[in-house]
């Protein structure tokens, strides 16, 4: 399951901590809950390792959400495995709107019917993110499962006339050249927005089937003149795409700052299904920290992410692109020798 990304386009103007750190805010301003390790589908492209069976308990979720508001954090990432197999789901939206925090749930679509719907609707919700990557059953089965319920989600949550719906793609070489399509679907189901999510790597380590650079080139091009009813955003960590993206004749590369790349200790933070809290999600580096700012302001872990940049290894290390792109840590984790370690398969770089 996808992480609910919503894009940063407004945290660009907050606070950001003093030198050394101007690359990261002064405060956390997104938290992910990591809810459940249970799914019953079988997604190629799933991070998660599903055969755990786990579930984030009660009361650390609702001890978190506390913590995050005491932190100043404003937006709550749900997310599995698939959400709707946490026990808790409905309280734990319920606990956000008390709080006054912004929450935001991934679905793939299965269980996703009309009752379940209205259930998180009427706990509060403020927006949900159904995950569909390809405008066909053919183009979506490459690396998702479910497309008909993905579909049929998008169909009810329109006819309830829930407006705050969103769709999270996560851009492979098998779809990349769908995205025109994927945007008339959203288009047809009166979706707020699609979020186009970088391919991180799998459950099993693998990172198969990155885009090209043609296509990213091709999906930059289409992003910016795009004038259709929804709006389509290119998730922060996403950074190969929105270096591209950020390039300007008259202005240079508009990618830059916090935003610029991963978020991981410098925009937000993430709680494991252990209730344990880690960088994000992807990063599941466990502290025992029980306080959201005394992690941020003193993990020795953060401070190593946010120093990334003064010992990026190869061939990130002297890319042109490199003031405006920071790729995945996760990647250099899982693919090659740790979290400094350059996207050495990056299209970009290569090009």
């Amino acid at each position: 399951m996808e992480d609910t990304a919503r894009t940063a386009g407004p945290l660009a103007n907050l606070q950001t901590m003093p030198p050394p750190y101007t690359n990261t805010f002064i405060h956390p301003v997104q938290m992910n809950l990591e809810l459940t390790t249970r799914c019953p589908l079988k997604c190629p492209q799933c991070y998660v390792h599903l055969n755990t069976g786990k579930e984030l308990a009660l009361d650390q979720a609702l001890y978190w959400l506390g913590k995050a508001k005491e932190a100043g954090i404003s937006n709550i990432n749900l997310s599995g495995g698939e959400t709707l197999c946490y026990s808790h789901l409905t309280e734990v939206i319920a606990e956000c709107r008390r709080l006054g925090l912004c929450s935001a749930v991934a679905l793939s679509g299965i269980y996703a019917d009309r009752a379940k719907l209205r259930e998180l609707i009427d706990a509060g919700v403020n927006e949900i993110y159904i995950s569909l990557n390809g405008s066909t059953e053919e183009i979506n089965k490459k690396t998702r499962d479910a497309y008909h319920l993905a579909v049929r989600a998008l169909k009810t949550l329109q006819e309830m006339g829930f407006r705050e719906t969103f769709v999270n793609w996560v851009m492979h070489e098998y779809n990349a050249d769908d995205l025109p399509q994927m945007m008339e679907l959203c288009e047809s189901y009166g979706v707020q927005g699609l979020v186009v999510l970088g391919f991180k790597p799998d459950s099993k380590g693998m990172l198969k089937s990155f885009p090209t650079l043609a296509q990213l080139e091709a999906a930059a091009k289409f992003i910016k003149s795009y004038k259709g009813t929804a709006w389509i955003a290119v998730e922060p960590c996403f950074s190969t795409l929105r270096a591209i993206m950020g390039r300007s004749a008259l202005l240079g590369n508009l990618n830059r700052g916090v935003t610029r790349g991963c978020g991981a200790g410098r925009d937000g933070v993430s709680i494991n299904v252990d209730g344990y809290i880690t960088p994000c999600r992807h990063l599941d580096f466990p502290e025992e920290y029980t306080d959201i700012t005394e992690y941020w302001n003193h993990s020795e872990k953060l401070r190593e992410l946010r120093e990334i940049e003064t010992h990026r290894g190869e061939p990130c290390r002297g890319c042109k692109y490199e003031p405006y792109c920071l790729p995945c840590p996760d990647t250099g984790c899982k693919l090659y020798d740790g979290i400094a370690a350059g996207f050495r398969d990056c299209p970009v770089a290569k090009g």
